[in-house]
C-alpha cells in the first residue's frame, strides 16, 4: 500500500487500533473497505459505525431533521459501497437538556424518512443527556454472494465512474460555514444502495465520496499503488447548483473536489473489457453513471485545469484540515492559494508522497 501514513488521518488510525486484535471472521484489513465484512456460515455480514459531533458543533447541520437524515444516510453509503443490503441502524442519541420537543421531534422524523426511503429500520439504539447533540449510528447488512466490493482490485486503464453528480456537499458546507447564507439550501443526500447489486457483479473497486472525490481518489491511489486520470469531461460530474453556486463567489469550481464534505456517492472502477456489458445493465436499471476518467500506472491523481493536466498535490490537499486546525477560512485561503499556484505555473507537477 503506498505510503498511507503520509495521511495524518490514516496515520491516526493506525496510532489507535495497533493493540487491537483483529476478528478472525474478518476479511478486510484497516483501511480496505467502508464497511467491515464478516464470514459468518454462508453470509457475509457487513458492519459500519459512524458519529456526527463535528459537523453540529461547527454549525453546519443546524437543522434537527437534517442531522436525523445524515446519520441513517452515512452509514446506508458505507454499506452501499461494499454491496450490501441493509438490515437495519442502531442509534446512540446524546440529547441536550435545552433541546426543545419540537426540534427532537424534527430529529426523529428525519431518521424515520431516511430508514422509510432505504426501506430499512431502526433495531436499537441508546439514549443518555449530554451538554451537546451528538448521534452515532451502527448500521448492519447482508451480502448474498461469497465477495464483497472493496476499496482493492482495480488495474490500469479500468474506467472510473460516479454515480452520480459531484460537489453538492462541498458547496453546502461553504454555504454554512463560510458565506454563511442559506443560498445552497436543500442539501439532501441519498445514499446509492441500487448500485449494489450491478456494481457487485462488474466493480473491481468502491469507495464512497463521504469526504469528497479527490481524498477518495487519493485513498483509493494509496491501497491499490495505481493512480486515476480524470478526462476533459469532468464538468460535466458537477452538481449543476453547486457550479454556478462556486462561479457567483468566484470559487474555482474544481475545489467542489477537493473540500472533505462529500455527497455520498459511489466512486467505482469498471474494466474496460466489461464496460458496455456494465452500461446496458446499468440502464437497464435506470442507473446514469457517469464516466471520470481512468486508472494509470503512475501513483499520481492527475486533473485537467486551466488547459494542463495537473498531478496534484493531494497529500497537501487531505492533509490540510487538520493542519489549518479546521479553521475554515483559513482552509479555503490555503486552497485559493493552491490554485493560484497551479494557474500560473501549470508546468509545475506535483506528485503526491
Amino acid at each position: 500500500m503506498y505510503k498511507l501514513n503520509s495521511i495524518l488521518e490514516n496515520r491516526t488510525i493506525n496510532q489507535l487500533i495497533s493493540d487491537f486484535k483483529r476478528s478472525p471472521n474478518q476479511l478486510n484489513k484497516p483501511h480496505e473497505s467502508d464497511a467491515e465484512i464478516l464470514k459468518l456460515n454462508n453470509t457475509l455480514l457487513a458492519v459500519t459505525t459512524d458519529s456526527i459531533s463535528e459537523e453540529i458543533s461547527q454549525g453546519l447541520y443546524d437543522d434537527p431533521y437534517l442531522v436525523g437524515w445524515m446519520i441513517v444516510t452515512v452509514n446506508m453509503s458505507d454499506l452501499a459501497a461494499v454491496g450490501a443490503t441493509p438490515l437495519g441502524i442502531l442509534i446512540s442519541e446524546i440529547i441536550p437538556k435545552h433541546f426543545k420537543d419540537e426540534k427532537n421531534k424534527e430529529l426523529q422524523k428525519g431518521i424515520s424518512d431516511a430508514c422509510n426511503t432505504y426501506n430499512t429500520f431502526v433495531l436499537g439504539g441508546d439514549t443518555n443527556e449530554g451538554d451537546c447533540l451528538v448521534l452515532t449510528g451502527t448500521a448492519i447488512g447482508i451480502i448474498n454472494q461469497d465477495k464483497s466490493i472493496s476499496r482493492i482490485g482495480c488495474k490500469p486503464n479500468d474506467i472510473v465512474y460516479t454515480s452520480g453528480r459531484l460537489g453538492s456537499g462541498n458547496a453546502y458546507a461553504i454555504s454554512k460555514l463560510i458565506s454563511q447564507t442559506n443560498s445552497f439550501s436543500n442539501y439532501k443526500p441519498l445514499a446509492q444502495l441500487k448500485y449494489a447489486n450491478v456494481n457487485m457483479q462488474y466493480a473491481s473497486c468502491c469507495m464512497d465520496t463521504s469526504d469528497g472525490l479527490i481524498t477518495t481518489l487519493d485513498q483509493l491511489m494509496r491501497l491499490n499503488n495505481y493512480g486515476f486520470e480524470l478526462d476533459e469531461n469532468l464538468e460535466n460530474a458537477i452538481d449543476i447548483r453547486a457550479f454556478e453556486y462556486s462561479k457567483n463567489l468566484n470559487i474555482p469550481p474544481w475545489l467542489l473536489f477537493a473540500g472533505q464534505h462529500g455527497e455520498f456517492e459511489l466512486i467505482f472502477t469498471i474494466p474496460n473489457n466489461t464496460k458496455d456489458l456494465f452500461l446496458k445493465e446499468a440502464f437497464q436499471n435506470s442507473l446514469n453513471p457517469i464516466e471520470l476518467g481512468k486508472v494509470i500506472h503512475q501513483k499520481e491523481i492527475k486533473i485537467p485545469l486551466y488547459d494542463e493536466l495537473i498531478s496534484m498535490n493531494t497529500t497537501f490537499i487531505r492533509n490540510l484540515p487538520i493542519e489549518t486546525n479546521s479553521d475554515v477560512n483559513h482552509y479555503l485561503k490555503m486552497l485559493l492559494e493552491y490554485d493560484y499556484q497551479i494557474k500560473n505555473e501549470p508546468c509545475l507537477k506535483f506528485t503526491s508522497p
